[in-house]
């Protein structure tokens, strides 16, 4: 019975760690912080992308076609992008039309708020 139980607590150990796998689709950096002279950042970005099945694939950035790959199974790629809003990477396969995976890179701002929230009534003595 203790070999049982070992054996199956094993068997799902290392069921659980050979499950763990990159993300089919990245970026990096994913965010963009805009300072308060500029309303845009410019981004060097590293697009890294792997698939089970060899497909035809192209990168888009928000609808605008910027990169295909013929036959692959994974790709990489770098892009200079000026960056002022949200925006979205997507992964499609060009056969297809299908949407394959997607990515985002978010735009932060680097100063603070002028208004600040009162954290208490104007009235309050404490």
């Amino acid at each position: 019975m203790k070999y049982l139980i070992f054996i199956v607590f094993t068997a799902l150990v290392f069921s659980g760690l050979s499950t763990t796998q990159a993300a089919p689709f990245s970026v990096s950096p994913k965010v963009c912080v805009v300072s308060e002279q500029q309303e845009f950042c410019d981004l060097d970005l590293q697009f890294n992308w792997r698939l089970d099945e060899i497909v035809d694939a192209c990168l888009y950035q928000q609808n605008e076609k910027i990169h295909c790959w013929q036959q692959q199974r994974s790709g990489q790629f770098n892009y200079k992008a000026r960056v002022h809003v949200e925006t979205i990477y997507s992964l499609i396969n060009s056969q297809t039309g299908v949407l394959l995976a997607k990515t985002q890179v978010e735009v932060q701002s680097a100063h603070a708020k002028k208004n600040k929230r009162r954290l208490r009534s104007p009235w309050s003595f404490f």
